[in-house]
């Protein structure tokens, strides 16, 4: 009797013990869930705040294209130029501009609501937008597009209103201040890899080294933030794709090595044609 006492009480601080683990062990299992669920919920508001900050910055962007686009001097110098066509009775040509103005600023607004666009859109909104300029400069500036025949603009997005500072580069400080009359942009569209398309814009100017001297030379200077702000939509939009952009100026010369204007070439990451 006495050895089974023994053995009955050896069995229950047994079994004692294996309950004292299984509830150690289950403290530990909940232990473990809650310190899951508070790094699971730390990393998702981490992530979300990230997420946040990222959308506030896009925004921000987006506004600061606004404003550029839209600013004062940009619309009051072209309803100032559609004016004198009223003053001198050409009725024409006032209500073609004022047609192209028109469409020009429903586009400029639609594209502030939206990320990007396709290719074609923002090619056709760059042709209003040099058809408006061109009347300050009195219609002198031939600007040309070539797209090469196997890319479907229809198809290709880019980030809104990425081309207009490269453009209004090109009119302000390489054409404004050129004397002779041949003043040509040429903006080429070409695709030579399936990651990314290549845009170039060309002009015949008077080159950045003359054009920084006149603006060194200016009394009142005016900050440019545009290719700036292009660069940081750019980075922004290339983060969903697999390949980054690329920005390369270059400045061209004659055989003399005289200044005969500049060519930006841009690189714009896509998604691969099926």
């Amino acid at each position: 009797n006495e050895a089974k006492n023994n053995q009955i009480k050896a069995l229950a601080d047994e079994n004692e013990l294996v309950k004292s683990r299984l509830e150690r062990n289950q403290k530990l299992f909940w232990y473990s869930i809650l310190a899951l669920v508070v790094v699971v919920a730390v990393m998702v508001a981490l992530y979300r705040t990230r997420q946040l900050k990222q959308e506030k910055q896009i925004l921000t962007l987006e506004q600061d294209m606004l404003r550029s686009q839209m600013n004062p001097h940009f619309i009051f110098n072209s309803l100032n130029s559609i004016k004198l066509y009223i003053i001198n009775n050409e009725k024409e040509n006032a209500v073609y501009y004022l047609n192209k103005f028109s469409k020009l600023i429903r586009k400029i607004l639609v594209a502030s609501t939206e990320k990007e666009n396709s290719l074609e859109d923002e090619v056709d909104t760059m042709k209003l937008y040099m058809n408006i300029e061109n009347i300050r400069f009195s219609n002198e500036i031939h600007f040309e597009i070539n797209i090469e025949d196997s890319i479907n603009t229809s198809r290709i997005k880019v980030p809104s209103m990425i081309l207009q500072p490269f453009l209004e580069n090109a009119l302000w400080h390489g054409l404004s201040s050129k004397k002779e009359d041949d003043k040509k942009i040429i903006l080429n569209v070409n695709q030579t890899h399936e990651d990314f398309i290549i845009i170039s814009i060309e002009d015949n100017g008077i080159g950045r080294v003359r054009s920084t001297k006149i603006k060194d030379g200016k009394l009142l200077k005016r900050k440019s933030v545009g290719i700036s702000l292009t660069k940081a939509r750019l980075a922004n939009f290339s983060k969903n794709y697999t390949s980054d952009y690329k920005i390369h100026i270059e400045d061209l010369y004659d055989h003399d090595r005289n200044a005969r204007g500049t060519r930006v070439v841009v690189e714009i990451p896509i998604q691969p044609m099926v």
